[in-house]
């Protein structure tokens, strides 16, 4: 456990610089979101939307680009010197994913909270539990589904490629990687499909309300508007809410890519 804490604290001094720039740059979503001034409800929503999914795929970047720095970092052992037994790779790699997954739980909620802003500003009023679920349930439904398990496998690529290269030529392995990965989650993805809603479904953001000249309830509305989304509601148009399947399914593929690492780390070290 001390091991673990002293971790954390190298994750902070190594990594606080990231972090500082990537908490900042939400002040310039925030502007360039201020700045949408377009009279359609419609579009003015799209855009900001989109501004909004800028930012979070913005943030899954950096923070892959922060988790990933592990072989430069680690080279020579540099900071074994404040423990007193060289932890294990086990150690190292849950101290680097927890403070990458707690600066992306931060981040998260901060777009969250601007995601509530942004319906405010265009009319969108969330009730009740709806607003807890715009600023908590949905990024921390998003986190294990898509940025925990891209952290994970980022790590992996990192240990996999500094483990297996041939010579100093990282490429090789981190290229197999590369190449392989689409076909994995592309059975994955097949079989959650397959398992959605064999567990009850999540009811996110189950109350709001479209504020335009006056207070119109859209739930029986977003079915013939947003096709895509039909799998949302039963056949009766009643909303199911959120499959919850995928969620899980990802964060064990996390867990199982994290040991997989961290076992890698071990054989090599030994």
């Amino acid at each position: 456990m001390k091991a673990f804490k002293t971790l954390l604290w190298l994750e902070y001094r190594r990594s606080r610089t990231w972090v500082v720039a990537l908490l900042g740059s939400l002040l310039f979503w925030w502007w360039g979101l201020h700045q949408v001034r377009v009279l359609d409800v419609g579009e003015q929503l799209g855009i900001r939307a989109g501004l909004l999914s800028m930012a979070a795929f913005t943030g899954i970047i950096v923070l892959a680009i922060m988790i990933g720095r592990i072989r430069g970092e680690t080279r020579g052992g540099q900071y074994q010197v404040l423990l007193l037994t060289p932890p294990s790779g086990y150690t190292h790699l849950a101290a680097r994913y927890t403070f990458a997954m707690a600066v992306a739980f931060v981040y998260a909620v901060a777009i969250g909270l601007l995601a509530v802003w942004t319906g405010a500003q265009a009319g969108v009023v969330f009730v009740g539990r709806s607003v807890l679920d715009m600023v908590l349930g949905i990024p921390v439904y998003l986190l294990g589904m898509i940025v925990a398990p891209t952290l994970a496998w980022t790590v992996l690529l990192m240990v996999f490629a500094g483990a297996y290269r041939i010579a100093a030529l990282n490429w090789v392995p981190g290229t197999v990687m590369v190449l392989a990965s689409p076909f994995m989650f592309r059975y994955i993805a097949e079989w959650t499909v397959r398992a959605f809603y064999t567990l009850p479904g999540w009811r996110f953001v189950s109350q709001f309300a479209l504020m335009i000249s006056q207070e119109v309830d859209v739930h029986h509305e977003i079915a013939e508007e947003i096709p895509n989304f039909q799998f949302l509601f039963n056949a009766g148009g009643n909303y199911i809410g959120i499959p919850q399947e995928p969620f899980w399914a990802m964060l064990i593929l996390s867990i199982v890519m994290l040991v997989i690492a961290g076992r890698i780390w071990q054989e090599v070290e030994a």
